[in-house]
């Protein structure tokens, strides 16, 4: 009892009881994940102790029941918000964005086995984040009395936490001046990831809920270009500059101004000159009367545009067939067990250094890539489905695109029509979309239930031979035969194709991996026999590339890769397949390129009238040089690798980057991620559409 009065004669003890509360989460999370000599721990200490002074403050306003029972209710909000951390992450390998996912969390249920897996997997750190919630009530009930401040200690508190907060903004603002330093990290919010691991769990939400309310209420607070960047391949500028806009539009008409740089609508592939459009920056950025608007018209304005080349127009007037394969990685393909996969692959356009990127949103994050030849935003929102609630223009996709050439446009789900508001998006993408629930109807089980996860065979039985008669058509599959979990007990992919993958000297899960996206080799197969039948095969161009690896099952690369990968770039290496029947020999590309150079590729090879300079990848057949981003903005060229975590460089040959070029091209992807996020939330692409 001695102990108990002494502990409650402490002036504010129930405050440091709340700082020690989250500085015990802040810390076994950040060392679990980052390390303890990151040179970020101790932004996550200051924010730790100024978050436990703030929920003191609120738990010593109320009579002294109240006060308890919201002590308690704080402690297990503060355990959840670090368990889901830590389970998104340990699933999806990034993390989540409260308020941008809200409205999508009762589809974590489908992902439940998986998330049970990961429960078991990380037991012993479940139990460190849940121990608070079973000591702290016993301290609450019984040691501390939480009895309700006198309003002079509590205007004190108050003022000493808002006091400490503005210092702590102040020390961040003079840490260092690095593109997405910690104080950059707060006040423009570019990444959810690097938030969290600058400044800890509790910052990042208090930001994230900050900036969702801001947006939701229309804020315009324009976009952190960096200045006076250049592009570090070509030495020109690649971001604002002291030039005038008017000087700005005059130059970007220059490159269209004779007419050998126009697109021949004869014969596309004599055409030369750069990719761009004639476009007047500077009266978008005057009629727009926005200051993010205007920031874009100066940043892509600055920008060099890709050339066409040798291979521009190669599929003019094609039918094209793209598809986004769930959990597709080429490293499956060195199983053997996929022959005509294996074929396409290897004699189309064969990219030696493709990567598919793991990005925010799990498949609707690398959609979007896929799509929209852009990186969506890590955080804050899920860029596909907000852009399409929002009545984005969609006018580079390859559906609006192809649509407006007179193409009948298709796009075909096998699950259900409304996830992630696909009936929405997929519509202003430019496509009649069709799925379970709008057109398809759902493969059941011999009890009448829907099996999980679908044929991605049967979808294309059930779909192509209707909606491939008049040409020319653009079908786009989205694939879910390749979907977690697996393993032969939860996976109908997985078991039915169980006997093709018995005898592979893999692991169960890996074996399992294998079987299911044997239906996809299968959906290829028809897709081929399809084309022959219909005398398309010549004249059809089929684009595949997955939407993310098998991010929850790591271990299954290693396995299929013959070498353990571990934490590197290799793990996202992948295939990007680009072939057509009438290729007669593969054409090869050792550029280092990624899912968002998907769409400014094909669209130069249908010899199509777009912007290479509004499309944040690029055309991989062109002249530029290679480019690798991901999510947490480390970045691959075809020359060397730099990893934003520990700051490490790797050169592929033995010259070596000097700190000036690295620093260029950090700036230049920092801007090509912030031009990213600023065509989604300023709507962009509708002040180029005709």
């Amino acid at each position: 009892m001695k102990i108990i009065e002494r502990i409650n004669q402490i002036p504010f003890n129930s405050t440091i009881l709340f700082i020690l509360i989250v500085l015990y989460y802040e810390l076994i999370f950040h060392g679990y994940h980052f390390g303890m000599t990151d040179g970020y721990l101790a932004n996550t200490v200051l924010f730790s102790i100024i978050a436990g002074c703030f929920l003191s403050i609120v738990t010593s306003l109320f009579p002294r029941p109240v006060n308890r029972s919201l002590a308690v209710i704080f402690t297990i909000l503060l355990a959840l918000i670090f368990i889901i951390q830590f389970l998104y992450h340990a699933v999806f390998n990034n993390y989540i964005s409260f308020w941008g996912t809200l409205q999508y969390s009762s589809q974590a249920m489908d992902n439940f086995d998986t998330i049970l897996l990961n429960i078991k997997q990380h037991a012993g750190m479940m139990l460190l984040l849940v121990l608070p919630v079973i000591i702290v009530p016993f301290l609450v009930w019984k040691v501390f009395d939480f009895r309700r401040r006198t309003w002079r200690n509590t205007l004190f508190l108050t003022a000493a936490a808002i006091g400490g907060y503005g210092i702590s903004i102040f020390l961040l603002s003079i840490q260092d001046s690095r593109p997405y330093n910690a104080y950059e990290m707060y006040q423009y919010y570019t990444s959810v990831d690097m938030t969290v691991e600058r400044l800890g769990v509790c910052e990042a939400l208090a930001i994230d809920l900050r900036e969702g309310i801001a947006d939701s209420l229309g804020r315009d607070n324009g976009l952190y270009l960096i200045q006076g960047s250049t592009d570090p391949a070509t030495g020109k500028n690649s971001a604002q500059t002291s030039t005038s806009l008017s000087d700005i539009s005059d130059s970007t008409k220059d490159p269209t101004a004779e007419d050998d740089h126009k697109p021949s609508t004869e014969d596309n592939r004599t055409a030369s000159g750069p990719n761009c459009m004639d476009i007047d920056f500077a009266q978008i950025a005057a009629e727009s009367d926005s200051e993010g608007v205007s920031s874009l018209c100066d940043y892509f304005s600055s920008l060099t545009p890709t050339n066409k080349n040798e291979y521009t127009g190669m599929f003019q007037n094609y039918n094209v067939i793209w598809i986004t394969a769930e959990g597709f990685s080429g490293y499956a393909l060195n199983s053997d067990l996929y022959p005509t996969l294996s074929m396409v692959a290897e004699e189309g356009f064969v990219f030696e250094n493709y990567y598919s990127p793991l990005w925010y949103g799990s498949t609707l994050g690398g959609e979007y890539a896929n799509l929209m030849g852009s990186m969506p935003k890590n955080g804050g929102y899920l860029s596909l489905s907000h852009a399409a609630q929002s009545g984005n223009s969609f006018a580079f996709s390859m559906g609006n695109q192809l649509k407006g050439l007179g193409y009948h446009t298709y796009a075909f789900h096998n699950n259900t029509n409304t996830y992630y508001d696909r009936n929405i998006s997929h519509p202003a993408l430019g496509y009649t979309f069709i799925a379970n629930g709008s057109g398809l109807e759902p493969q059941l089980n011999q009890y009448e239930n829907a099996i999980w996860p679908q044929s991605d065979l049967v979808m294309i039985q059930d779909t192509f031979d209707t909606y491939s008669k008049e040409e020319p058509y653009h079908l786009y599959y989205l694939t879910v035969s390749g979907h977690v979990i697996y393993n032969f007990s939860e996976n109908a992919m997985s078991y039915k194709h169980m006997d093709i993958t018995e005898n592979l000297p893999y692991s169960e899960t890996t074996r399992a991996y294998l079987a299911c996206q044997y239906e996809l080799e299968l959906a290829m197969s028809e897709l081929i026999d399809e084309l022959k039948e219909n005398g398309q095969y010549d004249n059809t161009l089929i684009v595949l590339a997955g939407d993310h690896v098998p991010y929850n099952n790591m271990d299954v690369l290693d396995e299929l890769a013959g070498y353990e990968l571990e934490d590197t770039f290799e793990a996202y290496k992948s295939s990007l397949i680009i072939w057509s029947g009438s290729m007669e020999e593969p054409v090869r590309i050792d550029k280092v390129c990624s899912s968002i150079d998907i769409l400014p590729t094909v669209s130069n090879l249908l010899g199509l009238e777009y912007d290479s300079r509004l499309i944040i990848g690029q055309d991989i057949l062109s002249d530029s040089e290679g480019l690798v981003m991901f999510a947490d903005r480390s970045f691959m060229t075809d020359t060397f690798s730099y990893r934003s975590s520990g700051g490490e460089v790797l050169c592929t040959g033995e010259d070596e980057i000097s700190e000036e070029i690295l620093s260029e091209w950090k700036r230049f992807v920092a801007n090509k991620f912030t031009a990213a996020d600023g065509i989604t939330e300023y709507n962009f692409y509708q002040y180029v559409e005709d």
